[in-house]
């Protein structure tokens, strides 16, 4: 579990289920083709955009007038993007012209052709009514009476089409007003300042005016019912709006924006360009944030109260967007297969963050998430991570985008040095403000200030896919330290050598100091020899962690491991050995030792792990004596999911049955609760179902209460999930109920139909609106592929063909080819999970009679000392 920092990614519970570990396909699916920024025959300079609501129609209609600028000689006609609009009327300057609507176009048909230089006033009067994407109405309704009553837009990707006919891709930038007419009482939001406000007897009026260029996605607009909050830090007014009654978990989350934004400010050296940076969070947000300029909408999941705090804060996300303001708006990638130019730099510089705001020791934590949600896309599928070739723009929004390309901002800036780092950014960034760019301007940048070519770097980094894998020996022979390195990653096509050039750091730590040496492998084998004063204790590859986008498996002795874990300051290097020692129970002592003593959550997770691996009594006796030994919310939940690992062990199971009666987390007391039913205590269903109705953050612990009740894989909690999965249940925890069904129908044939049936009702949901659908129809496609029956295709064809979101679209093209691959395995691997518990009972089973013959030697060994 992690605090999800990628804005576009699928945002529940604080977690990011955007991206998954399957057997690994090619990124490209079918339909996939090249794409790039059109041509620019005639561009907007300024947009007006004016328009009424209508909640109870779900309307939004009004008029768009742009100044347009004519840039190629005989243009005839004007076309812009617009889906299932009504247009009643075009007007160019005070006269009527012709029109045509083609489904995905409105193309203006010109009295006369227009030449290169022209300026002209385009109007356009419209409305639409159900809005199948680009802006949504949330309000109350017989299933959810309490829903908050708003509209909030999303334009990112393409979206703001299908409420306003626009110029809707990233190269098109031009300056904005927006009019919202609104119920009486209700508070509007737009880009930039608020010029006029208005409040009638009959409805409420706002104007808002931006004057610095920007794409089309990133303009928005909310309304609805909201409290503000204002402070001024340095020259900007911070200011953020939630829902009434929800002020003091509005401050847990955004209190931070003020020094986020100048801490940006300063490292780039480029400071933030406006007056305010206003944040509001929205219900039922289709994303985690999104970095709309100058007015960043957020998820209301972000919200959390004074409890929630022990285990997360909205840093990641409210960093991740403000950096968006730098990387995305003020400077824009030129189309989308440069999008890394924002995804990448926004994650990088949550990262920086974290480093300044909490230290050295959690950056390089975060980090290594970064690098292992990538490594786990990877498996997936690979691509570059600049690439042309994709179906929906949205398919480029992925684990590669975000932590792919984060972690390998942070190997170029150690490469180049940080002071170069900073200056080609602000380089950057003033060169290209409010313009248009591509990865080789950020390229040239970078050898302006440097004086080196990046060229090879970004051809083996950005512009092909794929990362090290190291494996790293040691043999030590009188004064001589030699270190030998592999590269074991395999390329995509057989006989072709993916090989990359490394320049790192080797040092080898002794009782007293260390000593360091550069080296640069190149090459699939590398012998380094060092000439040393004495054998060191251990030694690190990459000790300063300057290379996150690699992994490195150890193959050293036990004893230099045992050294890494104890001494090793490093956060990594901790975990590196801990990794490495969770091969053998012989181990369990130092892990369990140390374990108790670490006071850094990210490496108590990784050792927990290890003693889970390696498991048997002694390992579980160390964790649960860690357990009560920590009081840290974050170390103790990393410490369960350890112990959720010993299958059918009482004792395990009485320890997190008292951790789940009460815990100050709601994290922890939610993680108790899964592990009870990944360690299929007996008659555990009813205990469970006590604790369904107890409040937690984001109904995290009723949606634990599902996964563990699927997890015994007991029929009778049937009913249960049904009623958790249906529209009008408690929304945080309705995916985990749906997944739930899939597992028992899985599990017992004969509820399979029933399953189908409910997941078809799901994916086919018209009450609410698409953002109140959204999740239900993502956990019902998920489901349906994890039932492995052929007869849930007409369904997800119906899907992949109607649905609007690209991420539905695309997760139900990939549920229909996962289950005609699955459908070709042989039928014998089917027998395979239900032996899987008799396996995991007689492998603890051995690990205990393994320990106690242990115990026995070392007694025996330490009588024989004693004599």
């Amino acid at each position: 579990m992690r605090t999800t920092r990628y804005c576009k990614c699928h945002f529940f519970n604080g977690e990011s289920d955007h991206w998954g570990v399957l057997d690994r396909t090619t990124f490209a699916q079918k339909g996939a083709k090249a794409h790039f920024a059109p041509d620019t025959p005639i561009v907007p300079k300024h947009l007006l955009l004016e328009l009424n609501f209508d909640w109870e129609e779900e309307k939004v209609w009004g008029s768009t007038t742009y100044d347009l600028l004519v840039y190629a000689n005989g243009v005839q006609e004007i076309e812009l993007d617009t889906v299932n609009l009504e247009i009643d009327q075009v007007r160019i300057g005070s006269k009527r012209v012709s029109f045509e609507l083609t489904g995905e176009k409105v193309i203006v048909f010109l009295p006369k052709p227009l030449k290169a230089g022209t300026t002209i006033k385009l109007k356009l009067n419209h409305s639409v009514s159900k809005p199948a994407a680009g802006i949504y109405f949330t309000k109350p309704d017989k299933e959810y009476p309490n829903r908050f009553k708003t509209v909030w837009t999303q334009g990112q990707d393409e979206d703001s089409k299908y409420y306003f006919p626009c110029f809707d891709q990233p190269n098109f930038k031009q300056t904005t007003e927006v009019k919202l007419h609104l119920p009486k009482g209700m508070f509007g939001l737009s880009n930039g300042r608020l010029l006029k406000k208005s409040n009638s007897t009959s409805k409420s009026f706002y104007h808002y005016k931006l004057e610095i260029p920007y794409s089309t996605y990133l303009l928005s607009i909310v309304a609805g019912e909201f409290v503000e909050h204002k402070s001024k830090v340095g020259d900007i007014d911070i200011k953020w709006y939630v829902q009434k009654g929800r002020e003091k978990e509005g401050r847990n989350s955004f209190k931070d924006t003020g020094k986020i934004m100048q801490f940006f400010s300063k490292y780039t050296g480029y400071a933030y360009p406006y007056k305010h940076y206003t944040q509001i969070a929205v219900p039922e947000f289709v994303f985690g944030g999104m970095e709309n300029f100058t007015v960043t909408t957020q998820t209301d999941l972000t919200l959390h109260d004074d409890r929630a705090r022990l285990d997360l804060d909205s840093n990641g996300l409210v960093a991740h967007e403000a950096a968006h303001m730098w990387f995305g708006d003020i400077v824009t990638a030129k189309d989308w297969s440069h999008a890394w130019l924002h995804e990448s730099f926004a994650t990088y510089f949550d990262a920086l963050y974290t480093r300044e705001s909490k230290g050295e020791e959690e950056f390089r934590y975060q980090l290594l998430e970064d690098a292992e949600t990538y490594f786990s896309e990877d498996n997936r599928y690979r691509r570059p991570i600049v690439t042309h070739i994709y179906k929906e723009p949205i398919d480029l929004f992925d684990a590669h985008l975000y932590p792919g390309g984060a972690v390998r901002l942070h190997y170029l800036k150690n490469l180049i040095g940080e002071d170069k780092f900073r200056q080609a950014l602000k380089l950057f960034l003033k060169r290209h403000e409010k313009g248009l760019v591509e990865t080789v301007d950020l390229s040239r940048c970078l050898q302006e200030v440097s004086g080196k070519n990046f060229d090879e770097w970004m051809s083996q980094w950005i512009y092909r896919g794929g990362y090290p894998s190291l494996e790293v020996g040691f043999s030590w022979n009188k004064e001589i330290a030699e270190v030998t390195i592999k590269q074991t990653q395999k390329a995509e096509k057989k006989g072709d050598e993916l090989l990359f050039k490394l320049p790192l750091k080797l040092e080898f730590y002794f009782s007293r100091g260390s000593e360091k040496f550069s080296i640069e492998i190149k090459s699939k084998e590398e012998k380094f020899c060092f000439k040393l004063n004495r054998k060191p204790l251990y030694f690190r590859l990459d000790p300063d962690y300057e290379c996150p986008v690699k992994k490195v498996k150890l193959d050293i002795s036990q004893s230099m491991l045992h050294e890494q874990l104890k001494r090793d300051s490093d956060p990594i290097g901790r975990i590196e050995a801990a990794q490495s020692l969770a091969t053998k129970s012989a181990n369990v002592k130092i892990l369990g030792q140390c374990l108790k003593s670490e006071t850094e959550w990210g490496v108590a997770h990784r050792i927990a792990q290890a003693l889970g691996k390696i498991s048997g009594d002694t390992a579980r006796d160390a964790l649960i004596k860690a357990l009560s030994n920590h009081s840290h919310a974050k170390i103790r939940w990393g410490i369960i999911q350890a112990l959720a690992t010993f299958t059918g062990d009482e004792k395990v199971a009485r320890c997190l049955k008292k951790i789940a009666e009460g815990d100050p987390s709601y994290r922890v007391e939610a993680v108790s609760l899964a592990a009870l039913g990944r360690i299929k205590t007996k008659d555990c269903r009813k205990f469970l179902e006590r604790f369904l109705d107890r409040p937690s953050h984001n109904d995290m612990g009723r949606a634990a209460i599902f996964r563990a009740l699927s997890n015994l894989e007991d029929e009778s909690a049937w009913q249960t999930m049904v009623q958790g999965a249906e529209y009008g249940a408690p929304q945080g925890s309705r995916a985990a109920a749906i997944q739930g069904l899939a597992k028992l129908a899985n599990r017992f044939e004969h509820l399979k139909p029933e399953a189908i049936e409910i997941f078809k009702k799901i994916a086919e949901e018209t009450r609410g609106t698409p953002a109140a659908t959204f999740r239900g129809k993502l956990a019902a496609i998920q489901s349906m592929g994890m039932l492995e029956d052929l007869t849930v295709l007409p369904i997800l064809r119906k899907l992949a063909a109607r649905e609007t979101d690209g991420r539905l679209k695309r997760r139900a093209d990939d549920t229909i080819r996962e289950l005609f691959e699955s459908a070709k395995k042989p039928k014998e691997m089917v027998l395979i999970r239900s032996d899987l518990d008799d396996l995991i009972k007689e492998n603890k089973s051995l690990r205990d009679r393994f320990d106690l013959m242990e115990n026995r030697d070392e007694a025996k060994s330490k009588k024989k000392k004693r004599t």
